[in-house]
């Protein structure tokens, strides 16, 4: 499986943005996120780069990107909260029922103008099926 996005610049980025992401199997919480991040932009492809003829065949580990280090310096306990439900489609609603507190204490959340508690970091952490340090550095 492939998924290649090609972005011209934006607010963001002074350069066009072009990666790929290569794998027998890309999980569907990174293809939700890329389709959610570059709807116009992420092209996917079932076939394995080795038959595909217009690729070159350059791989870099995401980890070492300068995309991926950006994006791990600006993320933030409310933006991680928002892009998580987000790729689940679910609304603030949803979560905050899910969470048992108001959708006011879910949008202060996620705007960073609450902080996130340990309590509240574990619980984000078994919906989402990540680590708790997503939301809370312990």
């Amino acid at each position: 499986m492939l998924a290649v996005v090609k972005a011209p610049p934006t607010h963001g980025t002074k350069k066009p943005v072009s990666f790929k992401i290569e794998g027998e199997q890309i999980p569907d919480f990174v293809l939700g996120m890329l389709k959610y991040m570059f709807p116009k932009c992420v092209k996917i492809y079932e076939t394995p780069l080795k038959k595909r003829h217009d690729m070159d065949e350059e791989s870099v580990a995401l980890e070492s990107t300068d995309w991926n280090k950006r994006m791990s310096a600006e993320m933030t306990p409310g933006k991680a909260i928002r892009a998580d439900r987000g790729l689940r489609g679910w609304t603030q609603n949803v979560l905050a029922q899910k969470l048992g507190i108001s959708i006011q204490n879910l949008s202060a959340m996620e705007h960073d103008r609450r902080p996130v508690s340990k309590k509240m970091a574990a619980k984000l952490s078994q919906i989402f099926d990540v680590p708790p340090e997503t939301y809370f550095k312990f």
